[in-house]
Formats: structure tokens, sequence, C-alpha cells
């Protein structure tokens, strides 16, 4: 990406690991040079100076079944092709939860996808990535702001999935622009970490706030009749939904075929009654906070299907999950940073806080509580960032244009800093909250500065330009206008979330007033922890508590491994066995661009 280095290299001197942070008074643990990590971070696999032209084939019946019934997310026998790459054989479904609602509920077809290289054989793979999910820019006209929230997550050492752009296809359906993501998977945990066979969880929104304890589990296997999991022993190996394959519940296939074992996505009733109401608990016992916790209905929010375990389901094992949320629900003047330290990768954390309060990132954990991955690397734990399409603003959580411009750094929640333990324990730290401000005067300088971002945006702008133009989804005036200013005509709560901010303007008007924060110039906090005074979820300023419990709206399916199903491959009509796209496709051998 030498056109990437060439501007990074130009506007920020280098700082390398342990250096200290220009404006600070300490030092920290730099991540290594950024422009080094982005360098490593593309390939011919992820490359960021091309878009790929991807190609999905479907037998007719299968493609129009799910174009009927795309909230089914059935899964479908495919072959793909990524440029002139043919993997055969593969499973597709539809992905997401508010962005497939409005994908469904529009004309034409543009709903994100998930490939699962590896559903129909274990051994498949693309390039040993095992799965990857196509985002539809939900909420974003300029179709970047995933890219770029990976970007700079990744520029701060987080571990962070690799995106690029792709032209879509399927069959001889031109979808656009979509951003490719690899899955936060197990064979990602074995990349970016020590121990790769920790546990993997994707939380959604009843469990993902980590404002609960054992202590709550037990409450809820009370309540529902049900016997509560040790730490040791536990069973549950629910994720939020099933799967379908070929217009079936895949339940019953397996069932038909005489397999009672685990599978993706199988859902265990036996913890409780499946027509169990709606309820709610008490207070915990022993911990701050008291009050209803959040409602939980069997099987879809309940804390430990909703926590959503990747990994390891066939030996679940929650004890070290329990030792975090016991440390993070104690009164923080209560809690030593030992303890912390040895449950938590703290360094980490307050790297991935810090890019989240600088690109107002309300739909992850310090919004709505989801759209995050926590890994557990030999016993301590770190986030991984996931679903960033509605970064840089995009979702307001009842906050005005100002207020999400304005966002206060050292209460970065959308509602009371209470509801946030993870937020509340590390901001409550004089050490932790020094080492925080010296990350966000890092992205100031570096990944996160005014003259890199422009410089990026018009970059990024530049290549998938052409694209856009010709992708007769979008809208290409709304594409022009995005990149720096505020949509005209566009009013609060516009596509599910928000209003859109112009990707420049926002970067632009955001440093300014971390850097006034972090100068004492304006106010870093309320001063009496509300926060920034919005909800949990898509409520108005003030409804805090909004969505504070309930089913989680992520993609509940997850990305652990899929189990091998065996199988042979379907030929489309007028697929080459040959190491180029289908003739008669559009970018194929035989067809335009």
């Amino acid at each position: 990406m030498p056109a990437l280095v060439v501007v990074l290299a130009a506007v920020l001197p280098a700082t390398g690991c342990g250096s200290t942070a220009a404006g600070g008074n300490t030092d920290v643990d730099m991540p290594a040079d950024y422009e080094d990590i982005l360098a490593a971070r593309y390939d011919e696999t992820f490359p960021d100076d091309r878009v790929l032209t991807v190609h999905i084939l479907m037998e007719d019946p299968d493609w129009q079944a799910m174009q009927a019934e795309p909230l089914a997310k059935e899964y479908y026998r495919a072959d793909i092709w990524i440029d002139d790459e043919l993997v055969e054989d593969v499973a597709v479904r539809t992905k997401g939860s508010s962005s497939l609602s409005q994908a469904a509920s529009s004309e034409g077809f543009r709903a994100g996808l998930k490939v699962d290289f590896n559903f129909f054989n274990s051994a498949r793979s693309y390039h040993g990535i095992k799965k990857l999910c196509y985002s539809n820019g939900f909420s974003d006209p300029t179709l970047m702001k995933e890219f770029l929230g990976y970007e700079v997550m990744a520029a701060m050492g987080i571990p962070t999935p690799r995106a690029c752009f792709v032209d879509l296809w399927v069959n001889d359906v031109h979808l656009g622009v979509y951003t490719q993501v690899e899955a936060g998977d197990a064979r990602f945990v074995e990349e970016h970490f020590a121990d790769g066979d920790g546990n993997l969880y994707k939380p959604e929104i009843a469990a993902g706030r980590l404002d609960w304890t054992e202590e709550d589990v037990a409450a809820q296997a009370a309540v529902t009749g049900g016997t509560a999991p040790d730490g040791q022993a536990s069973t549950t190996t629910t994720t939020t939904e099933s799967f379908n394959l070929g217009g079936g519940d895949l339940e019953e296939i397996i069932e038909r075929s005489g397999d009672t074992g685990w599978i993706p996505g199988r859902l265990d009733t036996a913890a409780g009654d499946a027509n169990s109401t709606t309820t709610t608990l008490s207070g915990r016992a022993g911990f701050r906070g008291g009050g209803g916790r959040p409602g939980f209905t069997n099987q879809s929010s309940d804390y430990l299907t909703s926590v959503g375990l990747k990994t390891n389901k066939e030996k679940a094992d929650y004890s070290r999950l329990y030792d975090l949320l016991k440390v993070l629900n104690s009164e923080p003047d209560e809690v030593t940073t030992e303890a912390l330290e040895d449950v938590l990768d703290v360094d980490e954390v307050l790297r991935y806080l810090a890019v989240s309060a600088a690109l107002v990132h309300l739909d992850n954990y310090i919004g709505m509580g989801h759209n995050y991955y926590l890994y557990e690397d030999g016993g301590r734990f770190s986030i991984i960032p996931w679903d960033l399409n509605m970064c840089f603003g995009g979702f307001d959580s009842g906050l005005s244009e100002e207020q999400i411009l304005g966002f206060f750094i050292d209460e970065p929640t959308s509602a009371s800093v209470d509801q946030y333990p993870l937020v509340e324990q590390l901001m409550s730290e004089p050490e932790y909250l020094e080492t925080y401000h010296a990350y966000l005067r890092e992205l100031l300088e570096g990944p996160f500065s005014v003259e890199r971002m422009t410089a990026r945006i018009d970059e990024l702008a530049g290549l998938i330009r052409p694209y856009v133009e010709k992708d007769g989804n979008v809208s290409f005036e709304q594409f022009e206008q995005g990149l720096k200013e505020n949509l005209s005509g566009q009013t609060r709560g516009w596509a599910a979330g928000g209003m859109f901010i112009g990707l420049t303007y926002f970067v632009e008007q955001r440093t300014a007033s971390i850097a006034a924060q972090l100068s004492g110039q304006e106010p870093a906090g309320s001063g009496d922890g509300s926060g920034n005074g919005g909800s949990v979820g898509l409520g108005m300023p003030g409804d805090r508590g909004a969505m504070g419990g309930g089913a989680g709206m992520g993609d509940g399916a997850g990305m652990g491994d899929g189990a091998g199903m065996g199988g042979g491959r379907f030929q489309p009509g007028g697929a080459d066995d040959g190491g180029s796209p289908p003739g008669g496709f559009p970018g194929g051998a035989g067809g335009g661009g």
C-alpha cells in the first residue's frame, strides 16, 4: 500500500513502543508504528488498492427462495468466484439484523451475505479463511465507514478483522459495492493471540454490557426452573438462532438423519421451559446496582445464551468469564489494578475504548452493548471490534449532532456510566485514565489525524467511485455529498439509528473536541456520571435503560467453526472449471466489467 505509507510518513513522526505520547506525561505501551501495521494488513486476499470482483453462483430456485425470504437466513449451496479464483461447494446465507430487515422491505435485493467455506467440507477454506462476510453498507451512503473504522482499530494495535471492497454479483444480479470482512472465529483468534484455544464470545444486548454475574445466571435458572451451570460443568451450547439449509430447518434435517449430536446453531431447550414468559429479576445481592435486572426470555436473552459462546462449546467452561464479571461488577473503590489485570488485558481494552470514543461508535459496547467479540487469552479477556458500519456517529442513541461531535471522552458511554461496568472500572482508575488519554493523543496525531483521515477518505473515494457510479442500488449523489458534508434532507432516526454526518466534517469537528477536552478547554464529562445523556438503545435523549434487556439484535448466528457436513457440488449452467469466472456473467470471461 505505497500511497498510504507515503501519506502517513509525511504527516506523522514515528512513535514506537514505549514512547511518550505528545502532550502527555506518562510512558505508555504504544503499539508499533501504525504505518507498518497497516502495510502488513493488506495483501492480495484483502487489498486496499483495488476492488475485488465477487460472483456467487447459486441454483436459480435457491436464489429465488433467498430473495423471497431473506429474513429466514437459510443456508444454500453455491460456488464463489473471488476475482479469478473459484471455490466450489460453499454455503451462503443472508446476514444482519436491522440491515437485513431494511433490505427485506426494500425493492430489489441488497442484503448482507455470509459465505461459509467449510460448511459442507470441514477441510475447505479460502486461503485458510473459513468464513467471509459481505456487508452492504447499511445506513452509510459513502460505503466506507466500516473499512475506515476497522483500519483505525487495527492501526492502534487492536486485533481486528481484515476488510476490503468488492463488487458483488449473485448469478446475473449486480448487488454493487460491498465490504468483504473476515469472520471473527477460531481461526482468527489462533492468528492473533498467543493462546488460540480460549473461549470466544459474541455478546448480544441482554448480556453485552457485562453488567451481570454468576449469581444472576443462577437467579434466572431458579425462575425458569432449570439448573444453573457451574463454571466447569456447563452444557449450554446455545446460540440465538438455528440455521436453515436449502429451504429446510437444519435441526429437522439433522434429526431426520438420526444425528443427535451438537451442530452449529443447535438450540438446547433443556435448561428451561421454552414457553416461559419474560421475567424480571431483582437486583443482585452483594453487588452494586439494584433495581430491576434486564428482562429475559428463555433461549433468546438469558445471559449464557446472549453472551454467545462460539468456541469450546462441547466443554463449555464459563469460570474465567464469571471471574471477569465479578471484578467488573464490584464497587470500583474495592477493585485493585492487580485484580483487573488478572482478568483483563487492560491496555488493549483502553485502546479499544479510545478508538470507540473517537469514532463515537454507539452500536458497540459503549452504546447498545453488542457488536464486539470477547476473547479469553490465557485467562485474560480482550475485545475484538465488529460491525463498524455505524461508527463516525452514525448511531445516535438519542443524542443530537452537537452531543455526538462533543462526545465526552472521560464518560464515553451513551447512557449513565454505571450501566457499563467495563468503562466505569477503567475510567475510575487515575493510572488507566491517563493511559487512555495518551492513546487519544496518539489517535489525534496519527491514525485519526485530520491530515491522515482526509487523505485516506479521498484515496478510498477515488478507488470505489467508478464502482459506486455503476451501482444502481445506491445514490451516487449522496455518496459524493457524504464524503464531506452532512446529508441534506435527512431527519433524526434516518436508517434506524441516526443522522449522517459528513466524513471529513466529522473528523474535523471530533478531533477538535477531543483536543479541547484533553486540554481542559471543554468538559470531558457530565460531572454526575450520567455519561452523554442518551439511551442504551434507539430511544430519545434521557431515555436511559431503553432496550436494556430483551433479545439481541445482532447477527446471532455467530462466527464459530462450522461442522463439515459432506456433499458434492452443483454445476450452475455456464460455469467453467478453469481459473476464470464463468462466461456470460458481467466481469467474467465472457462478460463486460
